[in-house]
């Protein structure tokens, strides 16, 4: 744990000390209580205390650790057999639609596609494999590369030959390298993710997209459940982000906020976090109803949170 528990005096986004207590969450990984606190000013919540970067262990990626939905090796292995292949489709569907609107503005030059928070690979193999992005009357190379921390890591890039970043050597190349960005469901785990909102709009192209995915806090599920809500995991989820905070620090970095509709992804979050509790027929017959995807979007605010543009 990071230190001993005080209250905060100042938001982790803003800084201001418009501050409320959300009220105290008991943690299932790590048995004590947790605080959370909204800023009246931004929207923004997050935990108190932090427990540090240690939760991270192979335990954790093995999904014997604070989020058991969790299967790094699965993915790792093959993600073309695991459920997350649906978001990798929707995630490049999202881009091709971008990219071909500004298709006339884009040099003659790969598409350079940073995944930040690549985790266990499976957008750059994906990425990879397709190798390609249909624009116009034409098909575009895709230059995909990453940056994360830990053994999955260091295996991406010294075993399967991906580029992967380092911080250092993000924070140092030219100011516009990449087209699109990816950040998928990382920022809820950052204690301070103001410098690293910073640093990807710094990377990201004029016109350049964005996708990113966190947990919508003002969604009617996360209102009708508070801290209750599944997706509060204090252990490992300690930034919480509405539609208004994220738009919010969107502008104090220079981007533009944009509408991005999933479907396919949340065919993704409906297989990963519902389905194993159901029989597999049932499961596979819901996951194709674009009725039930739809209302799961409502309920959980997926599509409300946006993405950006530079």
């Amino acid at each position: 744990m990071s230190g001993s528990f005080s209250p905060p005096e100042r938001c982790r986004l803003c800084g201001s000390n418009n501050l409320r207590a959300r009220g105290a969450k008991r943690g299932k990984f790590r048995p004590r209580d947790f605080h959370f606190y909204e800023c009246r000013s931004c929207s923004f919540l997050f935990v108190e205390p932090v427990v540090g970067p240690e939760i991270y262990d192979d335990a954790y990626y093995r999904g014997k650790g604070a989020d058991p939905l969790v299967d790094y090796e699965s993915e790792y292995t093959n993600y073309a057999a695991t459920p997350r292949n649906y978001e990798f489709l929707d995630l490049y569907r999202l881009a091709r639609i971008h990219l071909g609107k500004n298709a006339a503005a884009l040099a003659e030059e790969p598409i350079r596609w940073l995944d930040f928070g690549c985790g266990a690979g499976g957008l750059l193999k994906f990425l990879r494999d397709r190798e390609t992005v249909p624009l116009r009357d034409q098909e575009r190379k895709i230059e995909a590369s990453g940056f994360d921390v830990g053994s999955y890591a260091e295996k991406l890039g010294t075993v399967d030959n991906l580029k992967i970043w380092n911080r250092g050597e993000l924070e140092i190349l030219p100011v516009g390298y990449f087209q699109i960005v990816t950040c998928i469901e990382v920022v809820e785990h950052l204690p301070e993710p103001l410098p690293v909102f910073e640093l990807l709009a710094r990377l990201l192209a004029p016109e350049g997209l964005l996708l990113l995915t966190t947990g919508n806090l003002s969604s009617p599920a996360a209102k009708l459940m508070g801290v209750g809500f599944p997706y509060c995991v204090p252990e490992i989820h300690v930034s919480y982000f509405t539609p208004l905070s994220l738009k919010y620090v969107y502008d104090r970095v220079g981007l533009r906020p944009v509408k991005a509709q999933y479907l396919d992804g949340l065919r993704f979050k409906f297989l990963k976090n519902v389905a194993p509790f159901l029989p597999l027929g049932l499961a596979q017959r819901l996951a194709g109803s674009k009725i039930l995807l739809r209302l799961l979007d409502f309920f959980y605010g997926v599509s409300a949170m946006p993405s950006a543009i530079k």
